[in-house]
C-alpha cells in the first residue's frame, strides 16, 4: 500500500515551498520537512542503529522535532510513547518491556525529572518519570541545553540534522513494527499497543476521509498521529502554542481543548463559519458542548464527532448535530470504509480492519478487537455505544452503565456536563453519584440542583436514579489524553458521599 511516508515525499516535490508545520511564529516548508526527514534517516545508521530498535520519543511537536521521530521510523526504528507523568512503578516496567536504544526527550523534561531535582518537583507539586535513569540507553535532548542533563546527552537535531553528501535510501521492512503505544492497565501487566507502517498508514487515510483535507487547509491540533494526517494529504498543520494561533480552518481535540480554543475564538473575534470543520474525540461529546460550537463557531461548521481507540483509529464518527436528536445512549455514527463491527453475546463491540493493530508487544494477534464499549446497532448500521464493560455500576440485581444516560442529562438546561460513578456501600451494592459541571456563569446551583431532580426521570431510568447530586467546576482529566480521571472521580465521589453521612 502506499504509507504515508510515500505521500511525503511525493508532497516534496508537488509542492516543496508550501508551509508544511507552523508553531509559534517558526515554520517548516515539505521540502525542507522531507529533507530533514532523510537526514535522520541517513544519520540514524551512520550512528549505528538498525531497523528494530526501539526509541522512546517524548517531545513535544515542533518543526524541529517532529522530522526526528518520522526520520527514524523510515529508518525502520520502533517509536514508543510513554507519558512522562505516569506512575513512577509503572514507568519502570513499561521502559523494562521496550527496551530502548535511545530516548529523545525535551531538555526541561530531562531535568524536572533528574533525581537532582525534586525540591523542584515539590515547587511544581507534579510528579514526572527520570527519562535519564533508563540504563543502556544514548540519550538526546531537543530544546535549549540546560543543566541536569543525562551524563553524556547529546543535541538530537546536531546529531541526526547533520549535513551528509548522500542519503541513505535503504528501504524498511514491510510490516514491521513501527510505532508503541501504551493504553491503561496493571502496573505488573501494561499493554503496548503495536502499529505497522501499514497499519497507521490505513487510519491515517481514513481520518484524512473526515476532513476533507485539501493542499491549503490550516489544521490545528496536538497529537502527533492526527497533524500527520494533514501532512500526508499536503494540508499545513499548525500546531497550538502560547500565543494561541486562529490562523486556521480546521481542528481537532479532546473536549476539553475545544472548550479553551472556543474561548480564545470569543475572546479574538474569529468570525463565525470561518472554521469549516472543528472536530473532537478521545472523550464523550456531550451535546451540551455540541450546541456551544455551533453558538461560537457557526451554524454552518461541520463537526466530526469520531470514536476510536489507540488499537484502531477512527471506528466510525458522526456530525454532532446527530447527537442532538438522541437522549439516551451515545451515537457514534456509521463504521469508517475498511472497519468492520459486530456485536459479541454481551453487545460488547468488537472490531477489525486494516487499520488494526498488529497486536499487543509480545502477544498474538487478534483478528478482532474487543473494545470495552457496549453498544447497539440501529437499523441503518449506526452504532450506539450504551455503556462500558468496565465502567458499570451494580444496584441489587441492576447493571447500570453511565454512557447510557449521561448524554440526556446533559439536555437539561444549566447541565453543561455530566458524569455518574459508583460508590460501593457496606453491602457492595453501588450508591450513584452524579456530578453535574453548571453552565458557565450559573450561579444559583440550588435551583439547578432542584430542576435536575425533577427532570432526571426524564432522562434516567428509575433503577438507575442516582443516590447524591454534587456539583464540580470541571471534569477532572488525567495524562496528556486528557480523558476523564475516573480514580479521581470515585475518590471525590467516596469523600462527598461520606461527608454527606
Amino acid at each position: 500500500m502506499r504509507t504515508f511516508l510515500d505521500k511525503l515525499e511525493k508532497l516534496a516535490e508537488s509542492q516543496p515551498n508550501h508551509q508544511a508545520i507552523v508553531c509559534a511564529g517558526k515554520s517548516i516548508s515539505f521540502k525542507e520537512f522531507w529533507n530533514n526527514i532523510e537526514l535522520v534517516t541517513t544519520n540514524a545508521y551512520r550512528l549505528g542503529y538498525q531497523a528494530g530498535d526501539t526509541f522512546i520519543f517524548a517531545s513535544k511537536p515542533t518543526p524541529e522535532s517532529i522530522p526526528l521521530a518520522v526520520g527514524l521510523v523510515r529508518a525502520g526504528l520502533r517509536v514508543a510513547f510513554v507519558d512522562p507523568f505516569t506512575a513512577l512503578n509503572s514507568f519502570q516496567v513499561r521502559v523494562g518491556l521496550l527496551d530502548p536504544l535511545l530516548v529523545i526527550a525535551e531538555s526541561t523534561l530531562y531535568t524536572i525529572g533528574s533525581a537532582k531535582t525534586p525540591l523542584l518537583r515539590k515547587l511544581l507539586k507534579i510528579t514526572i518519570a527520570d527519562f535519564g535513569s533508563i540504563e543502556g540507553t544514548d540519550f538526546y535532548y531537543t530544546g535549549k541545553k540546560l543543566p541536569y542533563l543525562p551524563k553524556g546527552a547529546k543535541s538530537a537535531s546536531q546529531e541526526f540534522l547533520r549535513p551528509v553528501s548522500a542519503f541513505d535510501r535503504t528501504h524498511r521492512i514491510e510490516n514491521s513494527d513501527s510505532i508503541l503505544v501504551f493504553t491503561s492497565g496493571t502496573t505488573a501487566a501494561p499493554k503496548a499497543v503495536v502499529h505497522s507502517l501499514e497499519s497507521i498508514s490505513a487510519n491515517f487515510d481514513a481520518t484524512a476521509k473526515i476532513f476533507d483535507f485539501k493542499a491549503g487547509d490550516r489544521f490545528l491540533c496536538h497529537p502527533i498521529t492526527v497533524g500527520l494526517v494533514a501532512l500526508s494529504e499536503g494540508a499545513t498543520w499548525v500546531i497550538p502554542d502560547k500565543k494561541q494561533n486562529t490562523d486556521f480552518n480546521k481542528f481537532f481535540g479532546v473536549p476539553t481543548d475545544a472548550l479553551e480554543l472556543m474561548a480564545t475564538i470569543e475572546r479574538k473575534g474569529v468570525p463565525k463559519n470561518q472554521i469549516g470543520y472543528f472536530g473532537m474525540g478521545g472523550a464523550p461529546v456531550p451535546p451540551k458542548l455540541v450546541n456551544r460550537v455551533l453558538e461560537v463557531v457557526g451554524d454552518q461548521t461541520r463537526i466530526p464527532c469520531i470514536y476510536g481507540m489507540t488499537e484502531i483509529l477512527p471506528v466510525a464518527y458522526c456530525d454532532g448535530r446527530e447527537k442532538l436528536e438522541k437522549t439516551k445512549g451515545d451515537f457514534l455514527g456509521k463504521p469508517v470504509s475498511g472497519v468492520n463491527v459486530r456485536l459479541a453475546s454481551d453487545l460488547e463491540l468488537e472490531v477489525s480492519g486494516s487499520g488494526l493493530m498488529k497486536g499487543y508487544l509480545g502477544v498474538l494477534p487478534n483478528q478482532w478487537h474487543p473494545t470495552g464499549d457496549l453498544a447497539n446497532l440501529d437499523e441503518n448500521g449506526n452504532i450506539v455505544m450504551i455503556g462500558r464493560k468496565k465502567n458499570m455500576m451494580i444496584r441489587g440485581d441492576m447493571n447500570i452503565y453511565p454512557s447510557l444516560y449521561e448524554p440526556g442529562i446533559c439536555a437539561i438546561a444549566g447541565v453543561a456536563d455530566a458524569v455518574m460513578v459508583g460508590v460501593p456501600n457496606e453491602y457492595a451494592d453501588d450508591q450513584i453519584v452524579l456530578f453535574i459541571v453548571p453552565e458557565p456563569g450559573l450561579k444559583d446551583l440550588e435551583r439547578l440542583r432542584s430542576s435536575i431532580w425533577a427532570e432526571l426521570p426524564v432522562y434516567v431510568d428509575k433503577a438507575a436514579l442516582p443516590d447524591f447530586v454534587f456539583f464540580l467546576p470541571a471534569i477532572p482529566i488525567a495524562g496528556r489524553s486528557k480523558k476523564r480521571d475516573m480514580e479521581k472521580l470515585v475518590e471525590l465521589a467516596s469523600k462527598e458521599v461520606a461527608e454527606a453521612k
